[in-house]
């Protein structure tokens, strides 16, 4: 079973990268993958509470999240400098996640067989 690392750097709105990250962690995981999201800078807000898309033509991506332990997507990870710099907290989150320092990151990937960037 390989290990795979999905990055969300992209904002929830405006493109089509959020979406395409989760269909691909998905995926992953409907594979008997190992398959981990960690989300990185803008990517943060794609977690948040209260989105209200409706004005948008996109979903929420919120209600996807809380399908992933339905997949068994259990590492959702996220960076705790970027959440306090964007003046979050961890009960702003839809769903729950282990916070991880900008140093330990590296050894996060590093430990991944593969790493995609969205």
């Amino acid at each position: 079973m390989s290990k795979i690392c999905i990055i969300n750097t992209r904002p929830p709105y405006g493109s089509t990268a959020a979406k395409d990250a989760l269909d691909t962690a998905l995926v992953s995981a409907s594979y008997d993958q190992d398959t981990s999201l960690l989300f990185l800078g803008d990517g943060i807000y794609q977690l948040m509470k209260g989105q209200q898309p409706e004005a948008l033509p996109q979903k929420n991506p919120g209600a996807m999240f809380q399908a992933l332990e339905m997949y068994g997507i259990e590492n959702v990870l996220l960076c705790l400098e970027d959440m306090l710099d964007r003046g979050l907290q961890e009960s702003d989150l839809t769903i729950p996640v282990q916070l991880l320092a900008r140093k330990e990151i590296g050894g996060w990937l590093g430990q991944q067989d593969r790493v995609f960037n969205f």
